[in-house]
């Protein structure tokens, strides 16, 4: 592989749904046994099969960072996010002076012929859509191993109170152990691989992005991946560079086509960094800071460091609904039989918590509000654009901040608030002759406040 440019090669919707999504069963895979033996800690989520939809994944997030692991067995995917890679970028689209038609349609509403005031409102008020420009993936890590052979004793399994995903199978006579979190402490996404027996770690890792993204090797043990976000090809926001380091325990690390090889290591460690030009400034220096500080931690610094980060937040709040005598079924199968009218309160309670996790992964101070999928989405295009809809949807995945004690998480969602004001001002003086500032039922994190779409949910003024 060459360094450079000359080494470049191309290579839903609310918190609420998203928590039905990840709880619900995934189908196994081949040659696949499940553990029997659950977590020991009981605020777990845990499976016996690797997701096999982006729906059945893991989330770990630390407000900025996130990612969805698939606990795939021989292929691992880790599908990533970054908050701020957005495609597009800031306009406006209100019409000026649409308020001289407000007294004709409040007389036709009066009079009611609605059909009527819908059409004026559609013609005269509400701008031209705003183009699509959606919040995007970072990319996707993926990790190969060369197992042959059926898989035993396998479970995957979300730790609720370190916010660590976890995968522990055996093949042949090893034991293999994956962790991934996303550090707050350290602003990376840490992964580590090992195993029970020396020099049994071998792997081939790539970084990719279904469009507009390149893969460079930095140095011989670092990756980039950069890239612009865009939509329909067009539509350019921003610029992101996202970092990736591989440390291997002994053993051999090469270069390959998107990544790196290793070889006979006795374990590995993966540290992913990633910033874009969303707030302006030399983002790459940003992404470069990020991977070395870290660089210079032990894994287990590193992962003492996110455990007291997380449980500072996640042990606010306990909650106890008569004990838990399911905990040794899978979740997906605890899931199922409450479907067919069983009762669980353990499960409930594990919900209860689960919600207050997807905040605290998705909205830290600092960071971007959580938007539609909170921070984790796969696509280029994603559904809804995985926008903010602030009608009701942005509103929802904040009804936990204050009454589950995760107060400062709350932030974003002002922030996002006060920096809808100065538009907001524009829309309120062109669209309505008033003082003050308005906004409608959906914006992004480019911050319009223009009036679009259809009558019936375009009006909706917030």
């Amino acid at each position: 592989m060459r360094r450079g440019r000359e080494a470049m090669w191309d290579h839903a919707r609310t918190a609420a749904v998203f928590i039905c999504l990840i709880l619900a069963p995934g189908a196994g895979a081949a040659e696949i046994t499940g553990s029997s033996v659950p977590p020991a800690e009981p605020l777990s989520l845990w499976y016996q099969q690797p997701a096999e939809k982006w729906v059945e994944a893991l989330p770990v997030g630390n407000g900025r960072l996130g990612a969805m692991v698939f606990g795939g067995v021989p292929e691992e995917r880790i599908q990533l996010n970054e908050d701020t890679v957005w495609a597009g970028y800031p306009l406006e689209r209100d019409r000026d002076g649409a308020y001289r038609y407000l007294p004709e349609i409040r007389r036709l509403l009066f009079a009611g012929r609605y059909l009527e005031a819908e059409r004026m409102v559609e013609e005269h008020i509400l701008s031209e859509r705003i183009f699509p420009r959606s919040y995007q993936t970072l990319g996707d890590l993926k990790i190969q191993f060369p197992h042959h052979g059926p898989i035993t004793d396998y479970r995957r399994e979300l730790n609720l109170d370190t916010g660590i995903a976890r995968t522990q199978y055996k093949a042949g006579r090893v034991t293999y152990v994956r962790e991934v979190f996303a550090s707050a402490p350290d602003q990376v996404l840490v992964i580590r691989v090992s195993a029970d027996r020396p020099n049994a770690v071998s792997c081939r890792i790539t970084l990719e992005r279904p469009a507009d993204a390149a893969v460079m090797l930095e140095s011989p043990d670092t990756v980039s991946l950069r890239g612009r976000a865009t939509h329909s090809g067009h539509h350019a926001g921003v610029r992101f560079d996202a970092r990736l380091r591989v440390i291997a325990d002994g053993g051999e690390l090469e270069p390959i086509v998107g990544g790196f090889e290793v070889k006979h290591a006795d374990g590995a460690t993966l540290l992913l960094a990633a910033r874009t030009d969303y707030r302006g400034g030399p983002f790459s220096r940003g992404a470069v800071a990020d991977l070395a500080r870290a660089g210079r931690k032990s894994y287990g610094e590193l992962r003492a460091r996110h455990v007291a980060d997380h449980r500072a937040l996640f042990r606010r709040v306990s909650l106890e609904m008569g004990g838990d005598s399911n905990r040794a079924l899978p979740t997906d199968r605890r899931l199922e039989a409450m479907k067919q009218g069983a009762e669980d309160l353990g499960l409930i309670a594990l919900y209860f918590q689960f919600g207050r996790y997807l905040l605290m992964g998705s909205s830290r101070p600092g960071d971007l509000a959580a938007n539609l999928q909170g921070i984790w989405n796969e696509h280029i295009a994603a559904p809804w654009n995985s926008d903010y809809h602030i009608n009701i949807n942005i509103q929802m995945n904040y009804w936990p901040a204050e009454v589950t004690n995760l107060s400062e998480l709350h932030e974003p969602f002002f922030d996002l608030v006060e920096n809808l004001i100065p538009r907001g001002r524009r829309t309120a003086r062109k669209v309505y002759d008033c003082r003050g500032f308005v906004a409608h039922h959906t914006t992004d994190a480019w911050y319009f406040t223009s009036p679009i779409g259809k009558a019936q949910y375009g009006m909706w003024v917030t």
